[in-house]
């Protein structure tokens, strides 16, 4: 009687449950009777594999719920940076407006501006990207700044009342950004939609989802806000 153990025969009498040592030279011999389109097709399956994984890892990304508030976000990163790198050349012009330090050459101080407000700026523009890139990390960091402006935008709200009674309606830009926009965008980023999609997207694949003119539409409302933000700060 003969019964298959893995990949050879193995004979034994019934009675004596006896089984038969296999050299080497018997696997060795097997193997080579195996089949020559039997191990090619092993040796395919694994690339097949590896070129069907992206394809459906793509597929399961489009399939899910579209996140949410990331444009408004990274726009409001971006009208940050483009805030603070024009405070400084602003200041060029009303020095009026720049804090005194006793002791320190007006220059000087503008100079100073200029060396700490431009890296910051820099930095505001590569956190938006973060955003746009789909980094998890940053979306925590911006649900957080957000609704801590929030906060502030809710505080600022009397003095908002005060500066209208005398006729400035400038700081209304502020509130309205801290007030209306940064809730929002708390909202909208916290949706579990968002943050599934964050857990995730790749970089590559985020950016590629907003791109194009998605990336100029978005830093036109940046510039636009930042714009605005700076003259009502200054008034």
């Amino acid at each position: 009687m003969v019964e298959s153990y893995g990949i050879l025969p193995v004979k034994h009498t019934i009675g004596v449950h006896r089984l038969r040592r296999i050299t080497s030279a018997e696997v060795v011999e097997h193997l080579h009777a195996l089949p020559a389109s039997t191990s090619r097709n092993r040796i395919k399956e694994k690339p097949a594999l590896e070129t069907q994984e992206p394809v459906v890892r793509e597929t399961a990304i489009k399939e899910l719920p579209a996140p949410q508030g990331i444009g408004m976000a990274v726009a409001f990163d971006w009208g940050l940076a483009v805030q603070t790198a024009l405070v400084p050349i602003l200041t060029l012009f009303n020095q009026s407006s720049l804090a005194r330090v006793p002791g320190l050459d007006p220059t000087l101080r503008i100079v100073l501006l200029f060396v700490v407000a431009w890296p910051v700026a820099c930095g505001m523009v590569l956190f938006g990207e973060m955003i746009r890139s789909g980094r998890n990390w940053a979306l925590r960091i911006q649900i957080v700044a957000n609704a801590l402006l929030s906060l502030v935008g809710i505080i600022s709200l009397t003095n908002l009342y005060e500066s209208i009674t005398v006729g400035n309606f400038w700081p209304l830009v502020t509130e309205v950004i801290l007030v209306i926009f940064s809730p929002l965008i708390v909202w909208r980023l916290s949706r579990s939609s968002t943050a599934h999609w964050f857990k995730l997207v790749t970089a590559a694949e985020a950016r590629k989802r907003h791109g194009g003119t998605w990336v100029w539409f978005i830093a036109l409302w940046g510039i636009v806000g930042g714009v605005l933000q700076t003259i009502a700060s200054m008034k």
